[in-house]
């Protein structure tokens, strides 16, 4: 009977057939190396430049969410404000909870340094993933790579700035990138959207973007599918268009978020004093969107064919939403990142000549992981003094010295170190004037701020029971001039852009 049985290698792979499986996969990789080539060079260009540039990208934001995650790590969540003097016992919805004990996680395991890193691989993943949907989409590679590079400006100044946001970044890209496909070709994948509103809705308030977003595919698809019978399509078109508001109040906020939305896109002092929340007017800065803008706006207009209606209705969404405001710029960076490259591919010729030099192309991907490892590795081994660089050890213990000589001083400082003076000296808390949440803080609080810096009448009487101010030179500097005029301030530090002034005289 043995010798009838079937020879055992015509079911199992030989070591010559694993061979060659392995060459296969091998030259394929080398192939998609070849195709991808000059994409390797935009993302290193991105990643390297995000990375060397991680002091620039510790702000207030930055601190305010490491401090967040802090305060709910060790106090639970919180519903009243305890920090601050000018907005005391005021509500206080902490929306972006999880993104904060995200940052404070890895504070808490390896300090700043391993926090912003955490930055960069958010923003990195969203950046790379976009360009992957535009891949995925169609797009050439050379496409890709002219509108990439004027995005990578824009993504410089929208989203350098490690904070909650940075996930939220990434979260957008997912969906965008299921509302796309579904849009192309509908299936229950789409659903995949409502768990990530559902973490972003604890992330960042920009959750209401991706909600709208989602709600906009379910009215797209309902008109596109309006002349067929109704029960065909109108329970998904319902569902699109109502879980995206459920999933934005699911939150242990859930009652209070109404509110607070309302605070944070109705709040006309925003406009006025918060620099990002002011429309998008056209300078040197914000260029390469309204070059990006006009082209993609163009490109509609002659290569329509090339998109569905929701991805047209998608790119002019964000478009307006861009021109609202400064920090919509960034939605619309990606989304455009995304979309455009497939309908500039339509209105040049093709390029039959490109990617044919395979060495040159091995040397260019090779060069740029190195690149980056490299970088990677020269900022990992920085001390986190290199990180916190604006932040000094020597203005703390100024701070200190002030301390010691007033025991419970008010504390009058700028929001860009109101959350760093609360994170390494706690027991600042209630002591301070204001931080980083002006959405606690009323319109009229906003104008006493504005007036303060500008020295307008009635500034001194306003900074009277403050003994210790913590100042930024760029935006401070003629208020520090004016106190240091006062009767018995005192220089304490000055260095790194930041000015520490006592008033040993004021009332406390």
């Amino acid at each position: 009977m043995v010798e009838h049985a079937e020879p055992i290698v015509d079911r199992v792979a030989t070591p010559s057939h694993a061979l060659d499986l392995g060459a296969r996969r091998l030259a394929g990789r080398f192939a998609w190396v070849q195709r991808e080539a000059l994409l390797f060079p935009i993302v290193g260009l991105y990643l390297i430049t995000l990375t060397a540039a991680l002091p620039r990208e510790l702000l207030s934001d930055s601190w305010y969410a490491i401090f967040g995650g802090h305060f709910v790590a060790h106090h639970g969540l919180p519903s009243h404000d305890t920090l601050t003097i000018w907005a005391h016992g005021r509500h206080w919805v902490d929306q972006q909870w999880v993104g904060q004990m995200f940052f404070y996680g890895l504070f808490a395991l390896g300090g700043t340094k391993l926090a912003l890193l955490g930055h960069v691989a958010a923003s990195g993943t969203a950046f790379l993933l976009a360009i992957v949907v535009a891949r995925w989409r169609g797009a050439t590679v050379r496409s890709v790579c002219w509108i990439a590079l004027p995005s990578i400006f824009l993504l410089i100044w929208s989203s350098w700035n490690a904070r909650a946001q940075s996930l939220a970044v990434l979260l957008f890209v997912l969906v965008v990138w299921l509302l796309i496909a579904d849009a192309r070709s509908p299936s229950r994948r789409v659903y995949l959207t409502f768990p990530l509103l559902i973490l972003w809705a604890n992330i960042h308030g920009t959750v209401v973007t991706g909600a709208a977003l989602v709600a906009l595919l379910g009215v797209t698809y309902a008109l596109e599918r309006r002349r067929e019978p109704w029960r065909e399509w109108a329970p998904r078109a319902a569902l699109l268009c109502v879980a995206p508001v459920a999933c934005v109040f699911a939150s242990p906020y859930a009652a209070s978020l109404g509110g607070y939305y309302q605070r944070m896109f109705g709040n006309p002092g925003f406009r006025d004093h918060v620099s990002e929340w002011r429309p998008t007017a056209p300078d040197f800065q914000t260029a390469p969107f309204y070059l990006i803008a006009f082209l993609t706006v163009w490109l509609i207009g002659r290569q329509s064919s090339k998109l569905v209606r929701y991805e047209k209705l998608l790119l002019v969404a964000v478009l307006l939403l861009g021109l609202q405001t400064l920090r919509g710029v960034l939605w619309f960076t990606l989304v455009a990142l995304m979309l455009t490259p497939v309908l500039l591919d339509a209105a040049l010729k093709p390029n039959t000549s490109a990617m044919r030099f395979g060495l040159l192309n091995r040397a260019l991907v090779a060069t740029t992981v190195a690149g980056f490892a490299m970088t990677l590795l020269a900022v990992s081994v920085k001390p986190a003094s290199w990180f916190e660089r604006a932040y000094p050890q020597a203005a703390l213990a100024a701070i200190d010295r002030v301390e010691a000589k007033q025991p419970r001083v008010r504390v009058f400082a700028n929001e860009q170190y109101a959350n760093w003076l609360l994170l390494r000296r706690p027991e600042l808390a209630g002591r301070i004037a204001l931080d980083v949440r002006f959405e606690l803080l009323t319109r009229h609080q906003l104008d006493n701020l504005v007036a303060i810096r500008r020295q307008v009448d009635g500034w001194k009487k306003a900074v009277a029971p403050y003994g210790l101010f913590v100042l930024r030179k760029s935006e401070d500097g003629n208020l520090a001039k004016g106190l240091l005029r006062m009767r018995s301030s005192r220089l304490e530090y000055r260095g790194h852009g930041i000015i520490v002034i006592s008033r040993p005289t004021a009332s406390r």
